[in-house]
């Protein structure tokens, strides 16, 4: 396979296990966008209804208390696991049934209050929560209010849909100075990390199924081992707030947080990955998160896009002048490349030539001789094989560079796309991002249509997966495959080019070599030829004299 068709593939399948599109079970309905909003419905088949949360990223279930009882993240942000039926209903088995989605609290129930007449397995009197949605704002909120054993409960909720953050505010009136409140996890995770650090101090985390106390923590938080996939629950107090934890380690991780009765946290409950961490303002706490290089690249290329924001004011600009930009920049790269690689397609006849003159001659002599015809060939059109290692020098880039987009939550769209964090609903970005692939694989193949069909596809292949890719992470595609299509065919150009000259050039040293050679054998013939005129007579033989007689 070629080298300029190897960085394709590569990339994406390296893209495709580090985002986590590689892994098994249901892909999602594609291009399918979800408004933010609240659902009333009954979720646990109890008596009273729940009420839902829904967004791109997450549904979160609340009961009437406040109560976290289905926390499910969903690894394709826009997959409608929630359906409405004509008659105004909802189903909700989706929830439940997806073996890709995971429930972060499991059988358990997060924001339960206990301790000082609180119980959170006991009955208690409820009322309906006030619920609100504010998209140009990014809140979704509710206010829920309950009363058990004479202690009278509020807390207001405001998730964000545009990332995992919540915003919990919890008034406890009528009894004691602190409750505790609890935070179970993480779903199906066996023995998350489960630590903490307390301010001023340094992180602390149990070690086995044991328990640790830690007073005043500026966070605790359950975690995942990082990747796509992972997740993470992190409790971080606000304001004026102190709160002390205690950790409990084990497959059944959790975390009790003792709050005082007019409290102010900040949760994030959602993916255990870089950007996102970032983007909700978590990522430099410590002790919390270690990137690798890949994530070290990410949050270069995070700032970048920031900055150009800044300037244009609009994410599908900054993706196009981020493309553009990373292009430039390694043009250079590039253009050794596809420099190479021109060369090998215009060489491939001979190559071919030469292999078809020896392939029936397996001994060493001859495999030297092959040898030694390829690297003349080599040398007269200057060719270095080792040209396409400059292929790999950009892949941690395009990886890192991948992952940031993937990953990244846009807060717009762009053109006819209503948000850069899904899938294209229309499918136009798809048909573009095959249409482009098929044009950069005939250029690179335009002599060779036998290799044209055999590699074609590769890209049929890739249009499904492009299928499931937010448009930002399309829109990257396509515009760097634009960029790539162009300067080859600059380089095919430039080396065609090249090519005739070259071509004269062993043509005019054949010739000459071949008259030398004639030359030489005239003089050969007439130095062997006494009779012709002009040479020199040959002498003659001595006499033989008699031997003298007796």
């Amino acid at each position: 396979m070629k080298p300029r068709l190897l960085l394709p593939l590569i990339a994406a399948t390296g893209a495709l296990l580090l985002t986590g599109c590689g892994q098994t079970g249901p892909l999602p309905v594609f291009g399918k966008a979800i408004t933010s909003d609240w659902i009333k419905a009954d979720y646990d088949g109890q008596p009273g209804d729940e009420y839902i949360a829904t967004s791109n990223l997450q549904d979160v279930v609340f009961n009437a208390r406040g109560e976290v009882i289905g926390w499910f993240v969903k690894s394709y942000a826009g997959t409608p696991y929630i359906k409405r039926k004509a008659d105004g209903s909802v189903d909700l088995s989706g929830l439940k049934t997806q073996a890709s989605l995971v429930n972060m609290v499991g059988d358990r129930k997060a924001l339960a209050l206990t301790g000082g007449g609180l119980d959170p397995a006991q009955p208690a009197e409820t009322t309906e929560p006030r619920l609100n949605t504010d998209l140009p704002a990014n809140e979704q909120t509710a206010v829920f209010q309950y009363t058990q054993n004479g202690v009278s409960v509020t807390k207001t909720v405001t998730l964000h849909p545009r990332n995992f953050k919540i915003d919990l505010k919890t008034d406890v009136t009528g009894g004691p100075a602190n409750v505790d409140m609890l935070f179970p996890g993480l779903g199906k995770a066996d023995n998350p990390s489960v630590k903490a650090v307390p301010i001023g101090g340094e992180p602390a985390a149990v070690q086995g199924s044991g328990t640790l106390e830690i007073k005043n923590i500026q966070y605790a938080a359950l975690q995942e081992k990082p990747n796509q996939l992972a997740h993470a629950l992190i409790i971080r107090p606000q304001g004026e707030t102190t709160v002390n934890a205690r950790l409990t380690g084990g497959a059944q991780g959790l975390i009790t947080a003792s709050v005082p009765a007019a409290s102010n946290l900040e949760i994030y409950g959602g993916k255990n990955e870089l950007i996102h961490l970032y983007q909700s303002g978590y990522s430099e706490l410590p002790g919390l998160f270690q990137p690798n290089i890949f994530g070290q690249i990410s949050l270069v290329i995070v700032k970048i896009m920031e900055s150009i924001y800044k300037v244009v004011g609009n994410w599908g600009l900054v993706l196009l002048l981020l493309t553009v930009l990373l292009r430039a920049i390694m043009w250079p790269l590039m253009q050794a490349q596809g420099r190479t690689t021109a060369r090998m397609q215009v060489m491939q006849p001979k190559i071919k030539e030469i292999q078809d003159k020896y392939k029936d001659r397996k001994d060493r002599d001859s495999q030297v001789a092959m040898q030694a015809e390829m690297q003349r060939l080599y040398k007269e059109y200057n060719f270095n094989p080792a040209g396409c290692l400059s292929t790999f020098v950009p892949f941690p880039v395009l990886i890192a560079l991948w992952s940031t987009i993937r990953n990244f939550e846009f807060d717009s769209g762009f053109l006819w796309l209503p948000d850069l964090a899904i899938p294209d609903p229309f499918y136009i970005l798809a048909l573009l991002y095959l249409i482009v692939n098929i044009g950069q694989l005939y250029v690179m193949t335009r002599k060779n249509p036998q290799m044209f069909r055999q590699q074609a596809f590769i890209y049929l292949i890739f249009l499904y997966f492009a299928l499931t890719f937010p448009a930002g992470v399309t829109i990257y595609i396509i515009v760097s495959t634009l960029i790539g299509i162009v300067q080859q065919v600059i380089i095919n150009k430039q080396v065609e080019a090249e090519t005739a000259t070259i071509g004269q050039r062993i043509q005019k040293t054949t010739v000459a070599a071949g008259a030398g050679n004639a030359g030489g054998s005239k003089t050969v013939i007439a130095k062997a030829a006494p009779n012709m005129p002009g040479t020199t007579k040959p002498r003659k033989p001595p006499k033989t004299l008699d031997a003298p007689k007796d």
